[in-house]
């Protein structure tokens, strides 16, 4: 299993638009994607521009197909569009078994 973790800040003027886009990504990932194990879109309680997303894939065929989805790359352009500065991508392999009920490798 593969975790990615997004870490990055949006543009003030773009963020509520990006708001908008990355919700609706995550209900389609969740109704969609039974490889992504777990999409977790994280909003810091300090800073309303700064956001983080997680994933979690079966493997890396799963990782693959998430980011070839039509509704990702429909909302891709616009979504990027409204990210301020380099966004801070990092990959892990799972220690142990995933902490997410009824989810086992």
């Amino acid at each position: 299993m593969i975790a990615v973790i997004m870490h990055f800040r949006t543009k003030p003027d773009k963020t509520e638009r990006f708001v908008e886009l990355a919700t609706q990504l995550q209900a389609d990932v969740r109704a969609n994607e039974p490889d992504t194990l777990h999409f977790q879109i994280l909003r810091s309680p300090e800073d309303p521009n700064v956001f983080a997303f997680y994933e979690t894939f079966r493997d890396r065929a799963a990782q693959k197909a998430h980011a070839q989805m039509p509704y990702h790359v429909a909302m891709s352009d616009e979504g990027w569009s409204c990210i301020d500065g380099d966004v801070d991508i990092r990959s892990f392999d799972l220690l142990g078994e995933p902490h997410v009920k009824g989810v086992h490798a």
